[in-house]
């Protein structure tokens, strides 16, 4: 499922580059300090599936893309680590890789926030949600200045 909603339409990938420990990570990094515990062990149990499909898979699903993306631009093998490129293709490989990883971290930040604006707005629809544990109502960074609510 990581694979069919982080990776757009002609980008392939096998699920099988997508580890469980990713996707646990990518849980405890930032997933639980969004929902907070109780809303995550919620969600493992199997309630409010709509929101799990419309707002916690997609975010969670960029998060774990922005985690090995670094790791799928290059190539391990038996040689060790190879990086396609070219004669003087250095410079614009680095160029956009990093333009990429921006973009990813972007899209799973603007998804991360939505889900947060979701919750916060219908926190009576979610019990187990507590706006003062959500990381996201509670600090914000612009330009590299946190900013604590």
């Amino acid at each position: 499922m990581v694979v069919a909603l982080a990776f757009g339409d002609g980008e392939y990938l096998s699920p099988e580059a997508v580890c469980e420990s990713d996707i646990a990570i990518a849980e405890s990094r930032y997933l639980r300090p969004v929902v907070g515990d109780k809303l995550w062990q919620a969600l493992l149990e199997g309630k409010y599936p709509t929101l799990v499909e419309e707002y916690v898979a997609p975010a969670l699903a960029m998060a774990v893309r922005t985690l090995i993306q670094p790791a799928l631009n290059v190539r391990t093998g038996q040689c060790g680590l190879s990086i396609a490129s070219t004669y003087r293709s250095d410079s614009a490989t680095r160029s956009a890789t990093e333009s990429l990883l921006r973009s990813l971290v972007k899209r799973r930040k603007a998804l991360f926030k939505r889900l947060s604006d979701h919750l916060k707005t219908n926190a009576a629809e979610y019990v187990e949600y507590d706006v003062s544990r959500d990381a996201l109502q509670r600090c914000s960074i612009y330009g590299g200045i946190v900013q604590i609510h």
